[in-house]
């Protein structure tokens, strides 16, 4: 699984504490994971907390995506498991835990480090990271977020006016502009369409380099794509397929609320603090199904990766940071030429993949106009505004909560999130400026990390002497 080296440096690890720390056990998995997976439901209500939810799913990718290459090291049986071989390394050993809601990784760790230190100076580590992994997921989230709605966003704004053109037109009989709304709604769909054969291997990978730029890498994106074209298709059929109950559950309200003789009698209060329960218990099926089409598309980018890169096909270069480092350290960087064929062989499977390829791009088409054609009927059922065409859930944000604008404006979940990040980097910037200063900020005093700043931070750590204390 690991050179001879890596395994002595880790055995090294192991015997003198180093960045390992004892695996959780199978009853503390037990006990952490309802807990866990309740934030992540009580997040998915509100705009702010399902930016935290992509953040926190985000890092789960990453790791799902380092164990799949763990399980192709070989020889697959000896040496370290996955979570030795994730703790013996400081780049790494975050990932070795599922990721946290709250604190920072292995925080237990970090504090037994430099007992030297006076109750003061423990003090000033300690705060800031009891936040410190809130923080990295909604900064991850954020831009994981802004990247996904950058390629999907023109496709909603067309799709909202040309519905509010369509209908504007079959009240008041506007017959020359009538083309408008369908055309509108027609390039809206298009987009969609073609931006989602794009969108889940962009967002994996987003999620495996934890850098933003990674997304817009269209040359490797659409290589990537092409060599996992099958499992591409399977993925945007789990996509539709767990939509359906989604769709179910978001125009089941509009039914239930007005087909009641009890429920007409509630107040106001009394019908708001019902549909929050409702959309509570509706993040049963929200969570799950978000998290595991990411995990899912995770996992395909991970095996595309790799074949590409052992066939000869992607350079070492051309990989992010994090990922030919954990590659490295498993010897899975090394080409492996596949073997030669017959040349009619070769042939008939460059025929066959051809025309395979285009089935499948026939077949994309066909699954991502179901996945829309679901949102057009959710919102002919029960019309959500601007936030039924904004946001797709499984999609952009795992914001499941359709309250009435009467009750409640989305608007106020917009301004609550502007001002959390508004603080929130107030707080980082006068932290890093006032009590810490520029090298805390490089080895992990600090409480929230920039990911822009870790090519800088590696930088420092290979040349030692560049230090400046």
């Amino acid at each position: 699984m690991s050179s001879p080296a890596d395994a002595a440096s880790l055995q090294s690890a192991l015997a003198g504490g180093g960045t390992v720390s004892q695996a959780p056990s199978l009853l503390h998995r037990v006990l952490v994971f309802p807990v866990k997976f309740f934030w992540g439901m009580v997040f998915c209500q509100g705009l702010a907390g399902s930016i935290l939810v992509v953040g926190w799913t985000y890092r789960l990718a990453q790791r799902s995506a380092f164990r799949f290459w763990c399980s192709r090291a070989e020889p697959p049986r000896t040496g370290p498991t996955f979570f030795q071989f994730l703790a013996g390394q400081e780049t790494t050993s975050p990932q070795a835990h599922w990721p946290n809601w709250f604190a920072r990784q292995n925080l237990r760790h970090q504090l037994r480090l430099n007992p030297e230190l006076g109750a003061s100076s423990r003090l000033l580590r300690l705060l800031p990271a009891l936040g410190h992994s809130l923080w990295l997921n909604f900064w991850i989230g954020l831009r994981g977020t802004a990247t996904t709605w950058v390629v999907t966003l023109p496709a909603a704004i067309l799709w909202w006016f040309g519905w509010y053109d369509g209908w504007n037109n079959s009240f008041n009989k506007g017959y020359e502009q009538a083309i408008v709304g369908p055309l509108l709604s027609i390039l809206g769909i298009a987009w969609f369409i073609t931006a989602m054969f794009y969108v889940p291997v962009a967002q994996a990978r987003q999620a495996v380099t934890g850098d933003w730029r990674s997304f817009f890498q269209f040359r490797l994106i659409r290589k990537l794509a092409r060599d996992r074209w099958v499992y591409c298709v399977l993925l945007a059929g789990l996509y539709t397929l767990l939509s359906l109950p989604l769709s179910v559950l978001k125009t089941s309200p509009m039914f239930w609320m007005h087909n009641s003789t009890a429920l007409a009698t509630l107040t106001t209060p009394q019908v708001l603090a019902l549909l929050k329960g409702y959309y509570l218990w509706c993040a049963l099926v929200v969570l799950p199904g978000f998290v595991l089409v990411h995990l899912v598309a995770a996992r395909i980018y991970a095996s595309g990766l790799l074949s590409l890169l052992q066939a000869g096909e992607l350079a070492a270069t051309e990989l992010a940071l994090a990922e030919r480092e954990v590659l490295d350290r498993l010897g899975l960087l090394a080409v492996r030429p596949r073997a030669e064929r017959h040349v009619f062989v070769r042939f008939i499977a460059w025929s066959g993949t051809g025309i395979g390829r285009a089935v499948g791009k026939v077949a994309l088409v066909l699954i991502w106009f179901s996945f829309v054609a679901q949102i057009y009927i959710t919102q002919f059922l029960n019309y959500h505004s601007g936030l039924g065409w904004m946001n797709q859930t499984l999609v952009q944000l795992p914001w499941f909560r359709y309250l009435p604008t009467s009750v409640r404006n989305p608007l106020t979940d917009v301004f609550w999130a502007l001002l959390i990040l508004i603080v929130a980097q107030t707080f980082s910037l006068l932290y890093r400026r006032l009590l810490v200063g520029r090298r805390a900020n490089c080895w992990g005093v600090g409480p929230f990390p920039v990911p822009s700043r870790l090519k800088v931070c590696a930088t420092v750590a290979a040349h030692p002497a560049s230090r400046s204390d």
